[in-house]
């Protein structure tokens, strides 16, 4: 079994309003990701943009398989967190990706 990665990339625009998903999404589910099978690489750290538009955020949580990140996605944990977040908040992209070995 293959293992992915959740890579999530997020440009926020309404700091005050994603801070409610933020409060939330921090310590309940770093949580329910290590229940999952999750482990977070990175999340909120600085980002350093080479390339292409200027992002604010990136997360980045290792998977043991896509099962399991589609389990995390789906679960009524995750979203309920995402019920603060919509195209006014924040704009996100949420992908998984294959790792190589």
């Amino acid at each position: 079994m293959k293992k992915y990665y959740a890579v999530v990339v997020v440009n926020v625009k309404k700091w005050e309003e994603y801070k409610k998903y933020a409060d939330l999404a921090g310590p309940e589910l770093k949580k329910h990701v290590e229940k999952c099978g999750g482990k977070i690489l990175s999340r909120g750290g600085e980002i350093i943009n080479l390339e292409g538009s200027k992002i604010n955020r990136i997360v980045i949580v290792e998977w043991p398989s896509s099962k399991h990140a589609k389990e995390f996605y789906f679960s009524s944990e995750y979203q309920k967190a995402m019920t603060f977040l919509n195209n006014d908040v924040s704009e996100r992209f949420f992908n998984l990706a294959e790792a190589i070995d």
